[in-house]
This record gives C-alpha cells, structure tokens and sequence, in this order.
C-alpha cells in the first residue's frame, strides 16, 4: 500500500533498486488507477502485489520506502550502490515528459466520459450502445445501470416534487457525479488497455 501511494517515476526507482521486474510495476499502475469504490478489487490486487514482493528482502524495502518517504536521496543512492545512478537530470526530464503524456491522456479519457455522460443522460442510443458493449474492460454494467437511472430519477423529482430544491439539486449533483467517476475510471481502463 506504501508503494502504490508514491508517484510512477519512485516508484520505478524503488523497483529498480531492489531488482524487481516489470510484472510489480504492473501490478502496481493497476491498483493505482483503480477508483475508491473498487475496494474489494484493491484488496486482491494489494494481495497479489504481496505475492509478488515475497522474494524481496523485507529490510531492503523497508529501506527504500522510508528514504522515499523523507525524500532521502543519499539513503536511496546508498542503497542502490553503484548499480545505477538514481537521481540527476534524467529522472527530472522523464517525470517532466511522463507528466505531460499524463496530462494528454487524462485529457482524451475525460473528453470520452464527457461525451458518454451526455449519451447515457440524453438516452442516446448510439451512445449507450458504444458504453454497454466495451469488451476489452471488464465493468460492472449492472452498478453503470443503477447510476444512469439515478440521475434520471434525481431529475425526474424535480419536475414532480418543488417542495425542497436544495435537496433535490444536491441529489443530482451526487448521481451526476457519481456517474462521471464511473465512466471517467471506465475510459482510462480502457486508454491504458489501449496502450
């Protein structure tokens, strides 16, 4: 759970000091793009990423996550020895670069669960269509339907019921954002499968 709190570029420089394969950083990205209503499938993949660690020495670790965690790069260099050179202009310019391709693709997944969101709301056909039949992501379509109907639900009350506004805006507000957590995760599972 430490090390799924830090960013891409530590993460990669823990891995590379204590020799772990490109299988943990997977298995790492996975857990960190995984929302909070995901708890059940966090604590599975947090258990296969114990598994993957079982061959690591628990001090090593231990190690190089406290000196992440206070920012202590002599520790980390220490630890890495001469092995490899850990910090210097190289992982400053990659972070900056992995920065930027984050920010593209966030930008392209968002656009996509935007364009769903008015779909599924507008019961667009098309749309609806497009969101229930993705193949290559394993979703839960009985939780997206119970959200969809949420927001229709919400609206729906307020053309019914004019007794308290603030209560029934708040309750869009909540099902419309929901939903957009949702298919936001949705895209980006999807944009990282892609890749």
């Amino acid at each position: 759970m430490d090390l799924a709190a830090f960013s891409t570029p530590q993460i990669k420089r823990i891995l590379k000091v204590a020799s772990l394969d490109q299988d943990v950083l997977d298995a790492l990205m996975l857990v960190k793009r995984l929302g909070p209503d995901v708890k059940e499938g966090k604590r599975r993949q947090y258990n296969y990423i114990g598994k993957l660690l079982r061959e690591v020495e628990p001090d090593l670790m231990e190690a190089l996550i406290q000196a992440t965690k206070d920012g202590d790069h002599h520790t980390l260099h220490a630890l890495a020895g001469s092995e490899a050179k850990i910090i210097g202009d190289d992982d400053q310019e990659s972070e900056e670069s992995e920065n930027e391709e984050e920010e593209e693709e966030s930008l392209e997944h968002i656009n996509k669960a935007t364009r769903w969101f008015d779909g599924l709301i507008s019961k667009d056909v098309q749309i609806t269509n497009e969101v229930y039949s993705i193949q290559n992501v394993d979703f839960d379509r009985q939780e997206l339907r119970k959200l969809v109907k949420r927001v229709h639900a919400s609206e729906e009350s307020r053309t019914v019921v004019e007794v308290n506004e603030r209560e029934v805006d708040a309750a869009i507000i909540s099902a419309k954002k929901s939903l957009t957590r949702f298919l936001r995760i949705l895209a980006k599972r999807i944009a990282v499968d892609d890749v």
